[in-house]
């Protein structure tokens, strides 16, 4: 059965766009160190930790990594494109990993001339990491941002990407419907959560059997649930956490993620608990109304910041946008929040692959939020959506 991930044709030949970058740009490699646009590239995924790990790619010669000894197997079981392992003991080590670095550069005799990077530092940081810059060590080579080498080619998503996306909301509505299914006042949230995220994983793994493979590192691929968007706390658009139970009449906010491949869609919905208030179908009807004058306005040759401020006119003629907290939605793919940006300061002309989020929130402090959130991909005509699932205030009441 074929693995649900991108195959390695596709990572080839986004290694020979790489490539051929570096030569119209006449730059001797790309230096990443960042987990993402490593798997991007390479297919490769790991585990980043204080350990400085790198990729380089060449503009001409073996793509190789420099890593901690601990990930040298791990390399060479699963990173099929990487030709050359070079293994350090540990950090911070009797040499520091970015002095061992340089002297593997320097012998692959990329010591001078223009280097592309991500990171100046020659690491990704994180975990109290602390080290000399790569910059620095290796005062005769220049190196330049290149991180839109990679970042750009991200934006509009393959037919491959695009069906990992899609595969990534069905499982992400079948949670949902495990969760509604098990919502009801008096439960926790976070323990409704955990148990339609365990159904639905032991579901999505059965149906999906060998093609299956986890990229990401996560308690759960499949996650579901409120992240304690409950009553009032709703209000609050990253709360992570409610201290009391659900309760008759509470607006709760929903979202569920599903890694397929590395790539994850978003799916949102808002759901009242018992016959909604009219205050809540006031503030539901509105939401809703922004997000569909948003969703009107996609499609190829139209700038992000048009979609923007289609939900904020709809939302300012119904006088209630003092409760608009955020823009209207962002890029998503690998990344759960990449470019581009439905946003005022975004004049990115939307393609035919690209994907995206729709989500204008209202969020009514001490009551409740309001937020739908759907997946869509940019066609050559218009739109389609990736997520689909019911959007109606009674489709989305919990009796």
């Amino acid at each position: 059965m074929t693995e649900l991930v991108i195959s390695e044709t596709e990572h080839k030949q986004r290694l020979q766009k790489i490539r051929r970058q570096l030569s119209q740009r006449r730059l001797k490699a790309l230096y990443l160190v960042d987990p993402t646009r490593i798997l991007y590239a390479t297919g490769f995924s790991y585990l980043p930790t204080e350990r400085p790990l790198a990729v380089v790619i060449p503009e001409d010669g073996p793509i190789f990594i420099m890593g901690p000894a601990l990930e040298y197997e791990h390399v060479r079981q699963d990173a099929r494109l990487i030709d050359e392992v070079y293994a350090y003991p540990d950090y911070p080590g009797k040499e520091h990993p970015i002095k061992y670095f340089a002297n593997v550069l320097n012998t692959k005799e990329l010591g001078k001339g223009r280097i592309a990077t991500d990171s100046f530092e020659g690491a990704a940081g994180g975990y109290g990491y602390r080290g000399p810059s790569l910059s620095n060590v290796m005062r005769n080579a220049r190196f330049l941002d290149g991180r839109d080498i990679i970042d750009k080619m991200r934006l509009v998503k393959s037919n491959s990407e695009l069906r990992l996306l899609r595969e990534s909301a069905k499982w992400s509505r079948t949670a949902h419907d495990i969760l509604l299914e098990n919502t009801s006042a008096g439960s926790w949230d976070v323990i409704t959560g955990v148990r339609a995220s365990l159904e639905g994983l032991e579901r999505m793994l059965k149906q999906l059997n060998g093609s299956y493979r986890q990229l990401k590192w996560a308690l759960s691929p499949l996650v579901v649930g409120y992240r304690g968007q409950v009553g009032p706390e709703s209000a609050i658009p990253h709360t992570v956490f409610t201290r009391r139970k659900i309760r008759r009449g509470d607006v709760l906010v929903s979202e569920a993620g599903v890694e397929i491949g590395g790539y994850t869609s978003e799916l949102e919905r808002t759901v009242i608990v018992g016959k909604p208030p009219s205050k809540a179908e006031k503030y539901f009807t509105a939401m809703l109304e922004a997000q569909t004058s948003a969703l009107k306005t996609f499609g190829p040759g139209v700038e992000c910041r048009t979609v923007d401020r289609a939900a904020k006119v709809t939302v300012q003629k119904l006088g209630l946008e003092k409760h608009l907290l955020h823009h209207t939605g962002h890029g998503i793919g690998l990344e759960g929040h990449e470019p581009p940006w439905l946003d005022p300061g975004d004049f990115t002309v939307m393609k035919p692959g690209m994907v995206l989020s729709c989500e204008p929130g209202l969020y009514v402090p001490g009551y409740a939020g309001f937020r739908h959130s759907d997946t869509v991909a940019i066609t050559k005509s218009g739109m389609s959506f990736i997520t689909e699932y019911p959007r109606s205030l009674e489709e989305l009441t919990i009796r």
